[in-house]
């Protein structure tokens, strides 16, 4: 029988990882001795589990607070990276390798925090110095985080093994399951998540009401395109998306620059829910500030933006808050004239002491933030599931979609005009996903726009005229498929 990488990781984390890898945490449960029986007993003990479940996401150049979520996503206009780097570039011209190890990675990261969800999960019961309304609290962090990781993996991979507290323990057999069952996972995570959790904590970085809101409605935009293409579900994405802006806890930060400052992360009110350096999750690190930056001030020259996509975005502060374009070297080069030639992105050069945008580079931990939900995406996907569930857009629909704009252009109509009224539904739902590819640029968002809009061989055609529709799903890390029984690679890349 084949044994997985897979199922040594929920072997092994099932006892070494149910809590964050730091000195503290090793002296107060030694690895000889922790065990569920002895372990998930009071509130510091799910605190410090509901932390490492947070730890693979974010952290120790892995997960999202490093490159390969962008490596994996660069099959759309928004980013690339240097052409000197083949082991980048694959995902970015379709021509993937089945050993990446940002896919195995993040492939691996993702089940790590599963494994440690499920623990959670399937210890509540034996919580006996825990209050039943912590203990719903913890089962809705730890719901919220299966349903993230689910998420991102079926959208990248499609069919994937579900592992849950009930299978874990013969996880090596479970084989995958198909899309619409991974969502239903996801749906009923996120469902039960939003019942359990508070609408905000005091500390700032757990998951809250707010968020998993945001990502049910999220989540039923996307059933309602590729692969599902189950149209009822914009009904129910575009209520999720009305009760997330009827909480009358969110609004739009003013200025768009300022969402991007690492001194307002604690403050914001349009983040609904982000990665955050040294923060309550347990989060410690970020490196998208010198990973994104040009080589000529010091940077590493990994990511990066592209030409096609800065000359299509429209002119205003949103643009200039987006992309960096003269860079901060002794000659002031401008993009045009880099070594690489392309335009740099702005959003993720603050990251805190000693890294500051404008300052010089530091080559080690930040403590930036990284924003996977905010209030611009709500009003977006209200827009856009209003006008498909309605047979076009309403008057609601067009106000959410402009608020957005009239931020964009810093209030002024002179600079970026109200959408043009009397749209019917396919030209509005054309101009939400233009808007969605300017608002949520370089937050790994219009890759998987591409692909439930079935736009990807459209939109990279002319670049590379061999892109296919099986390009619309990642290769499966293919270490797993030779040794997870019943895991199969994905069409075209056999």
């Amino acid at each position: 029988m084949k044994k997985s990488i897979l199922g040594y990781i929920l072997f092994f984390v099932a006892f070494m990882f149910i809590v964050p890898g730091c000195e503290k945490s090793l002296e107060e449960h030694p690895a000889s001795i922790i065990s569920p029986s002895n372990f998930y007993k009071t509130d510091a003990d799910f605190n410090e589990a509901i932390n490492g479940a947070f730890a693979p996401l974010w952290g120790g150049y892995g997960g999202f607070d490093f490159i390969s979520a962008y490596v994996l996503c660069a099959g759309a206009e928004d980013v690339t990276s240097r052409p000197t780097a083949p082991e980048l570039r694959g995902y970015d011209t379709f021509k993937e390798t089945l050993t990446d190890t940002h896919a195995s990675g993040m492939w691996a990261d993702f089940y790590k925090t599963i494994n440690s969800c499920n623990g959670i999960l399937s210890n509540l019961g034996n919580a006996t110095e825990v209050s039943d309304d912590n203990k719903k609290i913890y089962e809705g962090e730890a719901r919220f985080l299966r349903a993230f990781c689910y998420y991102w993996l079926t959208r990248l991979f499609g069919t994937v093994p579900i592992i849950t507290s009930e299978n874990q323990s013969d996880a090596i057999n479970v084989g995958e399951s198909s899309v619409a069952d991974v969502y239903q996972v996801i749906i009923s995570d996120l469902t039960i998540a939003k019942a359990n959790l508070p609408v905000s904590f005091p500390d700032v970085g757990r998951p809250t009401k707010g968020a998993a809101t945001t990502l049910l409605a999220s989540a039923y935009l996307t059933m309602a395109g590729w692969p599902l293409n189950d149209a009822s579900k914009y009904d129910s994405a575009r209520d999720e998306a009305l009760a997330v802006m009827k909480m009358n806890v969110y609004s739009l930060e003013h200025d768009y620059a300022d969402l991007w400052k690492v001194s307002n992360a604690l403050t914001s009110k349009e983040i609904i829910f982000q990665f955050l350096g040294n923060s309550a999750n347990g989060s410690t690190a970020s490196h998208h500030h010198v990973s994104f930056r040009p080589g000529e001030e010091g940077g590493w020259n990994d990511i990066m933006s592209e030409a096609r996509f800065f000359y299509a975005f429209p002119d205003g502060p949103r643009k200039d808050a987006s992309f960096h374009t003269v860079f901060t070297d002794d000659t002031h080069t401008k993009w045009e004239n880099s070594r690489i030639g392309q335009p740099y992105i702005e959003k993720y050069r603050d990251a805190g002491d000693g890294a500051t945008k404008d300052g010089p580079v530091n080559n080690f931990d930040g403590s930036g933030n990284w924003i996977v939900l905010r209030y611009a995406e709500v009003l977006l996907i209200y827009a856009e599931a209003a006008n498909m569930a309605e047979g076009g857009p309403s008057a609601e629909a067009y106000e959410a979609l402009n608020q957005v704009r009239r931020r964009a252009g810093g209030y002024n109509q002179s600079v970026y005009p109200d959408l043009t009224p009397g749209l019917n539904q396919k030209q509005f739902e054309d101009a939400v996903i233009k808007e969605r590819a300017w608002e949520l640029a370089f937050e790994c968002k219009r890759w998987f726009d591409l692909v439930r809009k079935e736009m990807v061989v459209d939109a990279n055609k002319d670049l590379y005229p061999y892109v296919s529709a099986h390009n619309m799903l990642l290769p499966k890390p293919q270490i797993e498929v030779d040794m997870i029984e019943g895991l199969n690679q994905n069409e075209g890349y056999q």
